[in-house]
């Protein structure tokens, strides 16, 4: 079959030999209809009758692939039925008259609507349609059957069935493919064939009965009669031509033509002149017209043309039709990347045509006469599959050439004796189908990777709610220990926390075949909620109800409540920058109350006690509300604080008698920590501020009495731990857990708790600032917070401060009070607040200073470029339209100005500007200050230069 240097491939599990058990007799029978099967095609372009391709495609079947039945069923459109048109094995006079319904759900609908062939194993067994009302009276039990395609509609159906249980092969389905495609062409080429005599039968009906176009054309080219049949067929009444010239009426390519018929005729008279040419119909398209004319010379000598015109437009459409259909057909035989072999009893080749030998670089005819055994001499398998033929086998074996994968079939041909006289076979080239297929499976073990290995759950569902696919991801998910347990569950019933959810994203399918993004909740198999983000597809039939679903299942419960924190502490941070501002304005309220109230105060003689004591309630009120406004710095994170080593077992212990004097008698206190516990970063008073708040929001918590337990150890936090808590700090912590065994709380209040002004107190009985202030505290010392409760079990809050990295010292000892002294020197005033400006003014004014005031930094750095030399001290406020003081201060050291600047401000860190923090070695007053407060600080400022 091929030059030297080919080699044999074995077939492999997937393309086992089928050895087909025949009779002497059945073997001559196939052999015969094989070598017809060669020769189909050329028996069809032959113009071979229809009925009997027909009839001898069915006999062909039953003998090649040795079943009981064959059938050849047309089917017709109009009444969705088919008739068995041949046949072999069936009941006698079954043949032409039989039949069979093509609804849906009979065996013969479904084949008509399946894409390619379709095979049937066991009759009985069989769900993909209801009945088969043509194979079960005959006992069918398994089958192959193929599509007969027509060039408009389906023709109808080709088949092989038998009354005993069989597997068809690959090759089988392609043999029957193969007669069904010849089959089709034929009977597309008979249709174009008959529907070609038709039409002339017409045209000469047309002729016999004066149907065709009879016209008198003058020697000028006018019209001078026209027979009634030109309405019927070029829609123009014959009165409308006459006297109009027929050059107006051709197409403009064609005159030319027309015009030298026309002067043929005229030329030489007896001569009949035939051509065809385009004529305008009335409705402005082109008809194609043959016509015949002959000249006839008149009496007054003028020569007139007898026409007879014929309109072929539809035969030549027709021809044109049977032309493609040859066409056709030829490419089915000629043009498939098919090799036809055969070779005689001694293995010399006969017969080496096809297509499929380009691929090989051998000429057709090319390798007849030479000897199979030499060409095939360096390959064992391939001799040996000629002598398996050559000894009366029919196989099929896979053989590759040159790189070239053929799949080649083997059929003895014997002579009337059942003598084996030669072999002929066909060689399919299935490379490019092997590539293709190992592609595919490439693509498909890389797709089952994809989806066994994803971080995602991966499913395919039915409608009904069942698992018919599932990956290891969403197992782990849900909580089961392997696929097999979780492909029973319902999933509405099983999985779904509430089954409304499933019956809304189905819904969602009405309207489009993807679904992007659904977030329901689940439960696993324990019963824990989750949350579940879904992403999936409808894989619709061809009627377009769906199949299944491809679904992408996501767990995003973690996440949701990451998100939930991460809302929970901005909108603690916005509430912390609004009472940051509202502490500040706060704080020059205050100052200015406290100032002007201690001015009032010295003014008032010492008779006037009454109003004295007023005073004193308004600077005793004055300084209740700094302490206010401390907490809420506290909580806004912006109290000044001075964070050195801590050591939280002694604060407690420092703390203990305070704590047992504020706490009632039936409450009992349990302190516990680790031994030599390590010192933590903190400011001591913040500190104590944040336990005492803590221990009172823990008494109030257990109004009949109870347990308070005070515990210190050494934790390390997760990342999650400090991502949740707020935590900044990246090493060790020192947790301060505060237990009560009170009321406990609810989830909802739990979430509340650090809002500055909520409380659960009765009115009067709280501010709602104490966890706010702990909250903000320590968030300020880069530590975190959680919070443990439940309605009836008490509540737990952990802090965690981070540990200090040097020891602590000692707290400083503040000195008593005692009366500022005045002076005398000058001190320069800038603030922006006219009422505090002029209080600031009075009380520096009173304790003998010479004062200049400004209202911005601007304006102040003016007074200093004029009166600088006799300015000793600069009194500013950090935060001032136009220029700050801070911009204040740069610029007069730029100047050379060497006075002192006493900063004040209401905020801890002196700016709002989101810049760094103002330097700490620069001196620094905090509103609200008392006179006391401003006069001191400015008289150590000044005795110290």
């Amino acid at each position: 079959m091929s030059p030297k240097g080919i080699r044999i491939l074995r077939p492999d599990a997937d393309d086992r030999i089928v050895e087909l058990p025949r009779t002497e007799e059945t073997l001559r029978a196939t052999a015969r209809q094989q070598e017809a099967v060669a020769h189909l095609g050329q028996q069809a372009l032959a113009g071979a009758p229809v009925s009997e391709l027909i009839d001898a495609a069915a006999a062909l079947v039953a003998r090649v692939l040795e079943v009981d039945f064959s059938c050849v069923l047309e089917l017709r459109a109009q009444s969705r039925t088919l008739l068995l048109r041949a046949g072999v094995g069936w009941r006698e006079g079954s043949v032409g008259r039989t039949v069979v319904p093509a609804a849906p759900d009979t065996h013969a609908g479904y084949v008509l609507r399946s894409p390619g062939a379709v095979v049937v194993e066991d009759l009985a067994a069989e769900t993909r349609f209801g009945s088969a009302p043509l194979l079960d009276p005959h006992g069918v039990v398994s089958g192959l059957s193929v599509i007969i395609h027509g060039k408009d509609r389906p023709f109808g159906i080709l088949g092989a069935h038998t009354a005993r249980r069989r597997a068809f092969t690959s090759h089988d389905v392609h043999f029957l493919q193969a007669a069904a495609s010849v089959l089709a062409t034929a009977i597309d080429r008979a249709s174009a064939e008959d529907a070609l005599r038709r039409s002339e039968e017409h045209f000469r009906s047309l002729i016999e009965n004066a149907l065709d176009i009879v016209t008198v054309i003058g020697e000028d080219g006018t019209f001078q009669y026209a027979s009634p049949s030109v309405e019927r067929l070029l829609g123009y009444r014959p009165g409308e031509l006459l006297q109009r010239n027929v050059f107006q009426f051709v197409h403009p390519d064609d005159v030319p033509l027309v015009a030298e018929a026309l002067a043929r005729a005229i030329k030489d008279p007896a001569a009949a002149q035939m051509e065809a040419f385009r004529f305008r119909h009335r409705d402005g398209g082109w008809r194609v017209l043959e016509a015949v004319g002959q000249a006839r010379v008149g009496t007054d000598g003028r020569a007139r043309l007898i026409v007879n015109s014929r309109d072929v437009t539809e035969r030549n459409r027709q021809e044109r039709l049977l032309r493609e259909s040859k066409d056709r057909l030829r490419t089915v035989i000629a043009g498939a990347p098919l090799v036809l072999f055969a070779f005689d009893k001694q293995g010399t080749f006969t017969l080496a045509e096809g297509r499929g030998l380009d691929a090989l670089g051998v000429r057709p005819a090319q390798l007849v006469g030479q000897s199979v055994f030499q060409l095939y001499a360096d390959l064992p398998q391939a001799v040996a599959d000629v002598r398996r033929a050559l000894a009366g086998e029919a196989f099929s074996s896979v053989v590759e050439v040159y790189g070239i994968v053929f799949e080649a079939s083997y059929t003895p041909i014997r002579d009337r004796d059942g003598t084996v006289t030669g072999v002929i076979g066909v060689g399919t080239d299935i490379t490019e189908r092997r590539k293709a297929e190992e592609a595919l499976r490439r693509s498909e073990e890389s797709s089952r990777a994809l989806v066994q290995h994803a971080s995602y759950g991966i499913y395919r569902s039915s409608p009904e709610g069942r698992f018919l696919a599932v990956n290891p991801a969403l197992v782990k998910m849900l909580g089961y220990e392997a696929e097999a347990d979780l492909l029973p569950v319902d999933m509405a019933r099983d999985v779904y926390l509430d089954p409304a959810d499933r019956a809304d994203v189905l819904s969602r399918f009405d309207h489009a075949d993807v679904v992007q993004g659904a977030e329901v909740s689940w439960k696993r198999k324990d019963g824990k909620k989750i949350l579940v983000r879904l992403s999936g597809r409808a894989v619709r039939q061809r009627d377009g109800s769906i199949e299944s679903f491809e679904t992408l299942a996501e767990d995003v419960t973690e996440r949701r409540q990451l998100e939930e924190q991460l809302r929970q502490s901005q909108k603690m941070e916005a509430i912390g920058q609004l009472t940051g501002g509202i502490a500040h304005d706060f704080n020059n309220l205050l100052t200015i109350i406290l100032a002007n109230a201690e001015l009032i105060a010295r003014a008032l003689p010492m008779e006037r006690a009454d109003a004295q004591a007023d005073l004193r309630d308004v600077i005793s009120a004055a300084l209740r509300g700094r302490v206010m406004v401390k907490e809420l710095l506290g909580f806004a994170r912006r109290s000044s604080l001075n964070l050195t080593g801590v050591d939280l077992s002694g604060v407690l212990a420092d703390l203990s008698g305070m704590l047992r004097r504020i706490l009632p008698a039936d409450v009992e206190i349990v302190t516990a920590g680790d031994g030599e516990l390590p010192e933590v970063r903190a400011d001591l008073h913040a500190t104590e501020q944040i336990l005492f708040n803590l221990v009172t929001n823990a008494r109030d918590a257990m109004p009949n009495g109870g347990v308070l337990r005070i515990e210190t150890r050494r934790v390390r936090l997760t990342d999650d731990q400090r991502t949740s808590g707020g935590a900044t700090h990246t090493g060790d912590f020192v947790c301060l857990a505060v237990e009560d065994t009170g009321v406990g709380m609810d989830e909802q209040t739990r979430r509340r708790i650090f809002e500055p002004f909520f409380t659960t107190k009765p009115l009067g009985r709280g501010t709602g600032l104490g966890l706010a202030t702990v909250y903000g505290l320590v968030q300020q010392h880069g530590g975190s917070v959680e919070v443990d409760s439940e309605p009836g079990k008490g509540t737990r809050v952990r802090v965690y401060f981070p540990m200090a990295e040097v020891a602590a010292t000692p707290p400083r000892r503040h000195s008593a009070p005692h009366q500022a002294p005045g002076g005398s020197e000058t001190i320069l005033l800038v603030e922006d607040d006219d009422q505090l400006r002029r209080a600031t003014k009075r009380v520096l004014e009173d304790a003998g200073y010479q004062v200049l005031t400004a209202a911005d930094g601007q304006e102040a750095l003016e007074v200093l470029r004029q009166q600088g030399e006799g300015i000793r001290l600069v009194l500013s406020d950090l935060v001032m339209p136009r220029l700050g003081g801070r911009a204040l201060y740069d610029a007069a050291r730029r100047e050379g100005r060497a006075m002192p600047f006493l900063f004040a401000s209401g905020y801890s860190d002196g700016d709002r500007s989101g810049r760094a923090p103002l330097d700490p070695s620069l001196p620094f007053l905090f509103k609200p200050w008392t006179p006391n407060d401003l006069l001191n600080k400015v008289r150590e400022l000044l005795d110290a230069k």
